[in-house]
C-alpha cells in the first residue's frame, strides 16, 4: 500500500491537463482511482488489482499522461511514442482505441494502434499513445526498435489474462528487450482480481501494489435448463431488466438459443457475438449492444473481456465456465453502474449446480484457486528468433541470447534449446560465435509468425464409434485407452486423427456407484478446489479426508480433481499395470485393486511423464502451450507440459490426502442425497444466496 495520500480535490488540482476529459462526466472518483492517481503522479510502478468496472484504466492512463503533459509545458522534448499500452486482444485494443481517442485528443496528444488487422503506422509521424497487442509489440520491436528510444510508459492492460501463459512470458523477455534500448520507463500494470497479488513482480520492479477493497454483492440465482428461458423472461418482466447478456460455452449455443430468445419483448432485438463472426461484424455487434435501448447478447468468452458494451442489467451464465477467474469475469460484465451484480447460472444437471455453487462461494470469500506461475518453455525458440532477426544486419552470440532470457529462463535451457534449433538448421552461424535466423524461418518472417505464441491448432472432441458395430457412441475429451461411455467400459482401438474419430471396443458394464456421476459434465478447474467440491458431496469430512468404497473386487474413489488430471492419473496408472478407468474427472475405479494403506495411490512421477509424452498433442490445446512447442527437443516438450501442469504441485496434494473407507451404500445414498436435490431446495438455496 503506499503512504501517498490525496482527497479527490486535492486529485482534480494535481490533473490539470486530464480531468476533464477523463473524469468529469463521472459523478466521482472510484475507490481504485483515488489510491492509484497520487502513485503514478509520485512517478512510481503500480500494480492495480481491481474488479472489472471499477474505473482501473482511467486510474492509470490519466496521470500518466499527466506526466506527460506536465514535461512538455515544461520544455522537455515529447516528440515521438511516448506510451506503450499493451492489451491481450485485438478487441481490446479495438475497444480502448474508442474509449480513449476523445480524451486523448482533448489534451493535445495523439493516439494510434498497431495490431494484425490494423498492421500500417506513420513511422514518420508517430503518435504519443500507441494501443498494441504482444504480438505487434514482438513486431514493432524487432523491424522498428527505433521508435522505442522516446519511450517514457509502459502500461501492460488485464494482465492476469497473460500471466501463467506463453504470450505472458513473452511480453517479459520483450520488457527485457525493451529495457536494452530504453531502460529510464515507469510501469502500471491492470489486473481484475486474483490471488497472486505479486504478479507484477514479473514484469518489472519496484512496483507498489493497490489492492482494491471493493467488493461488488453478487445476487445469484439459479436455474434449471428447462427451466432457463422462462424463468429468464419473468425475471426481466419483474425487475424492468432492458440488457442482458447470456454467456455460453460453445458457439453452437449462442446460434441455438438465440433463436429460442427471439420473442417480446426482445423480438428482434437479440445479437449474436463469437470468434466465428468477422471482425466488422462483431464490431458493429458491440455498438448495437451500447447504444439499444433493450437487447439481448448470446456470446462465447469473446466477450469474458473488458470490451465495452455499455451497462447491463444481468448477466446469464448458461453451464459453468471452466475456472472461478472465469466466472467471476463473466458476472462482472453486467450492472457496471451500481454496487450489486445480478447473475442467473443455468445448469443441465445436479453436478453443474454444485460447481455453481462452489464457485460462488470461493467468489464471495475471494479464494480464486488460480493456477499457480509456471515458465512457458515454447517462448525460448520463438523468442531466440524473434531476437536473432532484430539483429539480423549484425547477428547475435549466445550470451546475449542468454542475457535477454535469464527473466524466465536458466542459461542451461536456452543453451540446449539453441543447440536443438541450430540441429534442425533453423538458426546460420556466419561466422564463429555469431548467430542468424536461417532460410529455414523465410515463410514465418514474411508472415510475420515469427512473433506469435498463439497455436493455430486445436485438437477438440473426438467421436467415439463402435469398432464391432461402426455405430457412434458419443464423445469424449481426453482421449483415453480406457474410459466409460454410456454406462459401459471402453478401450480404444484405432484413432482417425484427422476426422478426430476413435474407434474403441465395449469391455463391459461399469460399476454401479459409476452410473451415478457418468455423464455429469467435467471440469478444468484448479486441483486444489477438489476438497471444496467434495465438502459438498460429505460436509462431514475433513479438508484432506477423501471417501472410498468397495464395489465387488473394485476400488471407487472420489477425487473430483477434473478431467484433465484424472486423465493423467488414470493412464500413468494403467502405465504400472494397475486397471484404472476415470470417470468423468469425478471417480477413480481401481478394477481388481486391492487397498494397502490410507494413501491415495500414485504412480511414479516418471509414468506421468510417459503420459504427457505419449498425448504431447493432445494436451497441447488444453494447456495452451503455445505456437513453438514443437521447436523445443523432445524432452522439453514434455518439460514444458509437465510444469504447465504443476505436477509437483499436483503430488504434494495427493500425497496430503486420507483416504477414509464407507460403506457402498453410504457413499451412494450420500451421492445420490446430494446431487438430486429438490426443486424447493434449489430454491432456498438461490434465497440464501439472494
Amino acid at each position: 500500500m503506499t503512504s501517498t495520500h490525496l482527497d479527490a480535490q486535492e486529485i482534480k488540482k494535481r490533473l490539470p491537463y486530464t480531468w476533464v476529459p477523463f473524469f468529469s462526466r463521472f459523478g466521482a472518483l472510484t475507490e481504485v482511482q483515488v489510491r492509484t492517481v497520487p502513485i503514478i503522479l509520485a512517478g512510481r510502478n503500480v500494480v492495480v488489482i481491481s474488479p472489472a468496472a471499477s474505473g482501473k484504466t482511467e486510474a492509470v492512463v490519466a496521470p500518466l499522461l499527466e506526466r506527460l503533459l506536465a514535461s512538455r509545458k515544461s520544455g522537455e522534448h515529447v516528440d515521438g511514442l511516448q506510451l506503450l499500452y499493451i492489451s491481450p486482444t485485438r478487441a481490446l485494443v479495438n475497444d480502448l482505441f474508442r474509449r480513449l481517442e476523445q480524451p486523448v485528443q482533448y489534451t493535445g496528444l495523439s493516439i494510434s494502434r498497431k495490431t494484425g488487422d490494423r498492421p500500417t503506422l506513420d513511422f514518420k509521424k508517430l503518435s504519443s499513445v500507441l494501443l498494441t497487442t504482444p504480438e505487434s509489440f514482438d513486431s514493432l520491436l524487432t523491424r522498428h526498435p527505433k521508435i522505442f528510444k522516446t519511450l517514457r510508459v509502459v502500461v501492460l492492460d488485464e494482465l492476469h489474462l497473460l500471466d501463467n501463459t506463453p504470450r505472458g512470458d513473452q511480453v517479459r523477455i520483450l520488457l527485457e528487450r525493451l529495457r536494452r534500448i530504453q531502460s529510464d520507463l515507469q510501469y502500471a500494470a491492470l489486473s481484475a482480481t486474483i490471488d497472486d497479488v505479486n504478479i507484477g513482480e514479473r514484469y518489472f520492479k519496484d512496483a507498489e501494489v493497490c489492492v482494491s477493497e471493493l467488493h461488488r454483492e453478487i445476487e445469484c440465482r439459479m436455474v434449471e435448463k428447462d427451466e432457463f428461458v422462462h424463468s429468464l423472461f419473468s425475471i426481466a418482466r419483474e425487475r424492468k431488466f432492458k440488457k442482458i447478456l447470456v454467456f455460453f460455452n460453445a458457439r453452437s449455443l449462442v446460434e441455438l438459443f438465440s433463436r429460442d430468445l427471439n420473442r417480446p419483448p426482445f423480438q428482434d432485438a437479440v445479437l449474436v457475438h463469437h470468434a466465428s463472426l468477422q471482425k466488422q461484424r462483431r464490431e458493429e455487434v458491440e455498438r448495437q449492444m451500447n447504444t439499444a435501448e433493450r437487447a439481448i447478447l448470446c456470446a462465447t468468452s469473446t466477450l469474458e473481456l473488458g470490451i465495452d458494451i455499455g451497462d447491463v442489467d444481468c448477466t446469464v451464465l448458461y453451464r459453468p465456465p471452466f475456472n472461478i477467474s472465469s466466472f467471476l469475469q463473466r458476472i462482472g460484465r453486467g450492472n457496471r453502474r451500481m454496487n450489486t451484480v445480478y447473475a442467473l447460472c443455468v445448469y443441465t444437471d445436479e453436478w453443474e449446480r454444485i460447481v455453481f455453487e462452489t464457485f460462488y462461494d470461493c467468489a464471495r470469500r475471494g479464494m480464486l484457486y488460480d493456477n499457480r506461475y509456471q515458465p512457458s518453455l515454447s517462448v525460448v525458440p520463438q523468442q531466440i528468433f524473434s531476437y536473432l532477426y532484430q539483429r539480423r544486419r549484425i547477428g547475435s552470440t549466445v550470451k546475449n541470447l542468454d542475457n535477454i532470457l535469464v527473466p524466465a529462463y536458466t542459461p542451461d535451457q536456452v543453451k540446449t534449446v539453441f543447440r536443438e534449433l541450430r540441429r534442425d538448421g533453423k538458426i546460420a552461424e556466419t561466422r564463429p560465435g555469431i548467430y542468424f535466423c536461417s532460410s529455414k524461418l523465410e515463410d514465418k518472417i514474411r508472415w510475420g509468425k515469427i512473433h506469435s505464441n498463439i497455436a493455430e491448432i486445436s485438437f477438440g472432441e473426438y467421436d467415439v464409434i463402435n469398432a464391432g458395430n461402426g455405430m457412434q457412441v458419443g464423445r469424449i475429451f481426453y482421449l483415453k485407452h480406457r474410459f466409460v461411455l454410456g454406462g459401459h467400459c471402453w478401450e480404444t482401438v484405432r484413432i482417425d486423427e484427422p476426422n478426430k474419430n476413435v474407434y474403441a471396443k465395449y469391455i463391459g458394464d461399469v460399476p454401479a456407484v459409476v452410473k451415478i456421476f457418468e455423464g455429469k459434465g467435467a471440469g478444468n478447474y484448479n486441483f486444489r478446489l477438489a476438497p471444496v467440491l467434495k465438502n459438498k458431496l460429505f460436509p462431514d469430512m475433513t479438508k484432506t479426508d477423501f471417501p472410498y468404497a468397495r464395489e465387488s473386487a473394485d476400488i471407487c474413489i472420489l477425487h473430483l480433481l477434473g478431467s484433465l488430471y484424472a486423465f493423467l492419473l488414470s493412464e500413468a496408472l494403467q502405465v504400472e499395470g494397475i486397471n484404472a478407468v476415470d470417470v468423468q474427472g469425478k471417480l477413480l475405479v481401481l478394477n481388481r485393486y486391492e487397498m494397502v494403506d490410507e494413501k491415495f495411490p500414485l504412480p511414479a512421477k516418471e509414468s506421468v511423464r510417459k503420459v504427457i509424452a505419449d498425448n504431447i498433442a493432445k494436451l497441447e490445446d488444453a494447456l495452451g502451450s503455445g505456437a513453438y512447442i514443437y521447436d523445443l527437443p523432445a524432452k522439453y516438450q514434455v518439460e514444458d507440459h509437465y510444469l504447465n501442469l504443476d505436477i509437483d504441485g499436483f503430488y504434494d496434494y495427493l500425497e496430503s490426502l486420507k483416504l477414509v473407507e464407507v460403506s457402498l451404500e453410504d457413499f451412494r445414498s450420500a451421492i445420490n442425497r446430494l446431487t438430486r436435490k429438490k426443486k424447493n431446495d434449489v430454491q432456498q438455496a438461490d434465497d440464501s444466496h439472494a
